[in-house]
């Protein structure tokens, strides 16, 4: 059998992971006001945000004892493991759970998936879809290894605060100043692509890095209440054939775009 692992930045809901039946999610960390918390479920971090204002945040890579204790229990039920973490260029979990497999051994694997939250929910449903339809472990590793480097993220911030406070960001070239606000790429690092000038100027810059060959897209923001419904109505205009999901971010990544923030992840067809 084989057991698919990845971290909190998947967004996945408690039963969004009952329903995959083989994923275990490990906790990436975070602190509000110099108090430690295990980021969850995307149904179980109860009303954050209020909690972070005015506060120092940090984040951290999930403890490497629960990559160890992970591993340890599915190499025991006899599974082979393919470990989806988010992007090394942006995080140390990657090496924490390539540190972890080669202490605990078996046939483990894991895949830097070059983006983060929403683009991490379309590599591992592609994970889960893959064993479910039989495919053996190394043909998937293969295939998903291909399948990253056709999805991407779109993204737009209204502060550069968090970005800058968190070191994710190496270019001076952002702003947010006056009408202007910044859209980045995600591509296993950030992108900064230009400063869009007027709202319906930065939906329409982020729309069109959205590719025409799209078959799957999740609208993804900071806030349960910024508004995202133009944006929507965007994507559905220039992709009439593709559903469009809706996900609200989880503390850690919140707490490096910031309230407000929105975007798109996408994965384009073979």
């Amino acid at each position: 059998m084989i057991a698919i692992v990845t971290d909190s930045s998947v967004g996945y809901s408690s039963a969004e992971i009952a329903d995959r039946g083989i994923v275990s999610v490990v906790p990436l960390n975070y602190s509000v006001g110099g108090k430690n918390r295990e980021e969850k479920a995307s149904d179980k971090n109860g009303d954050f945000l209020p909690q972070m204002e005015g506060v120092a945040c940090k984040t951290a890579q999930p403890a490497l004892s629960n990559f160890i204790q992970t591993f340890t229990s599915l190499t025991a039920k006899g599974c082979d493991v393919i470990c989806i973490v988010l992007s090394s260029a942006l995080s140390g979990t990657y090496s924490s759970a390539k540190f972890a497999a080669a202490q605990v051994g078996g046939n483990i694997r894991v895949i830097d998936s070059a983006t983060i939250g929403a683009g991490m929910h379309l590599l591992v449903d592609e994970a889960v879809n893959l064993v479910k339809a039989g495919v053996d472990f190394s043909r998937a590793v293969e295939m998903l290894e291909d399948i990253k480097s056709k999805i991407g993220i779109v993204f737009t911030v209204e502060s550069l605060e968090n970005l800058l406070g968190g070191g994710r960001l190496n270019t001076n070239k952002a702003k947010t100043n006056l009408n202007y606000r910044p859209v980045f790429e995600l591509r296993s690092k950030i992108l900064f692509k230009g400063n869009a000038r007027g709202a319906r100027e930065r939906l329409e810059e982020m729309a069109a890095l959205v590719p025409a060959n799209t078959r799957r897209i999740i609208v993804c923001r900071c806030g349960a209440d910024t508004n995202v419904g133009a944006f929507t109505d965007l994507l559905k205009a220039s992709h009439p054939s593709v559903y469009i999901h809706q996900r609200v971010l989880g503390p850690v990544l919140s707490i490096h775009t910031g309230v407000g923030a929105f975007g798109v992840a996408y994965v384009v067809k073979n």
